[in-house]
């Protein structure tokens, strides 16, 4: 692995540590907040991580239609690529990365920052505020990204969503992660650089 995908899942891991401490200071879990799928965990975390796959594919569907049917999209798309295009190579290290981001944000914002604001504001602000800082963390550094920006504080709505709804933290983790993975796959195996919007040989399949 490099030095970068190194780097990132060490933030990660720190930022796992911080939501968990943060949680462990209220006497509460990071990790859930109630079963409101069923009357025990048991049941309520097999349905969330379903839940949250079956949210993280239709993600991924949409994202590859905005990047093929928009010019915006396109040039997201190739911004990002750049940043990503070091990572190309054997599938661990965007496996990895792609989970520790998952694990790390989602706990921060989803299952430690969402319910402490909620003790305070209630759940409807709560799930605002911290869908913005989770979009905030995503600062484009050119206009090429600003719906990259805008794209995670959407998500972030709906990440916040899937925990609500689901009690489970795993929720927006397997979404999250799924998006990441092929997402980052896709940008890897498709170049649409260029005033045609070209590709390059390899198949939108190895996304």
């Amino acid at each position: 692995m490099s030095g970068r995908v190194f780097a990132t899942v060490g933030v990660q891991a720190a930022l796992v540590a911080v939501a968990m401490v943060w949680r462990h200071l209220q006497n509460a879990s990071a990790w859930h907040d109630g079963a409101p799928l069923g009357t025990t965990h048991a049941i309520a975390v097999p349905a969330a991580l379903s839940l949250g796959a079956l949210t993280g594919v239709a993600a991924v569907a949409a994202t590859r239609a905005l990047v093929r049917s928009t010019a915006w999209g396109r040039e997201m798309h190739t911004t990002l690529r750049d940043a990503v295009l070091d990572l190309e190579g054997p599938a661990a290290p965007i496996a990895a990365v792609a989970v520790a981001t998952a694990v790390g944000e989602e706990l921060l914002f989803r299952g430690a920052m969402l319910p402490s604001i909620a003790a305070y504001t209630g759940l409807p602000l709560a799930w605002v505020l911290s869908s913005l800082a989770f979009g905030l963390i995503h600062v484009p550094s050119s206009r090429a990204l600003v719906p990259w920006t805008l794209t995670a504080c959407a998500m972030g709505l709906v990440f916040g969503l899937l925990y609500v709804v689901t009690g489970e933290v795993l929720a927006p983790i397997a979404a999250h992660a799924m998006i990441n993975h092929e997402n980052m796959h896709f940008l890897l195996a498709n170049d649409l650089g260029g005033p045609a919007g070209r590709r390059d040989d390899r198949s939108v399949a190895a996304g």
